[in-house]
């Protein structure tokens, strides 16, 4: 047992991490920290923009069917307009909160798509540019569509 002793008190064992030791494992699981704290931001950053343009893909598309339901009213139609003339409010549609609407642009067409100028190039068919962003700017939707005079039966469009 006296032997075992003097082992003991000879080997000198350091059983314990020295200081050194204990930073660099302390910086190593911080770097690692944030790591995966960028990830996770990336991840939550990206996922908001994505519902914000998944959202505005639909507002957009309920904005344009306001303006096609404003437009077979007989009497809607508006030659040479401008894009203030199928604002939200003009054409029955409500701006969902936190978000923008409006139409960014209108363009009289040929029957061959092609663009005329006003005043007396508008033949009843418009190309509108509309767009709805969210209000921090994030996301944007824009969709292009055409758009005709209404005319009722046994009526000629002028």
């Amino acid at each position: 047992m006296h032997r075992l002793a003097r082992l003991r008190s000879t080997t000198n064992s350091d059983n314990g991490a020295s200081l050194v030791e204990t930073l660099v494992a302390v910086v190593i699981l911080g770097i690692a920290a944030v790591a995966i704290l960028a990830g996770l931001q990336l991840s939550v950053t990206a996922s908001d923009i994505h519902r914000k343009q998944t959202s505005d893909g639909a507002y957009v598309r309920g904005y344009v069917e306001a303006i096609e339901k404003h437009l077979n009213i007989t009497g809607n139609y508006v030659r040479c307009a401008v894009p203030n003339d199928y604002r939200p409010s003009a054409v029955g549609y409500t701006v969902p909160a936190g978000h923008n609407a409006q139409v960014t642009a209108v363009d009289p067409l040929a029957g061959d798509g092609s663009t005329r100028s006003c005043p007396g190039g508008d033949q009843g068919v418009q190309r509108l540019r509309v767009s709805v962003s969210s209000a921090d700017g994030r996301a944007t939707e824009t969709l292009t569509v055409v758009v005709r005079q209404s005319c009722e039966t046994g009526t000629a469009c002028n």
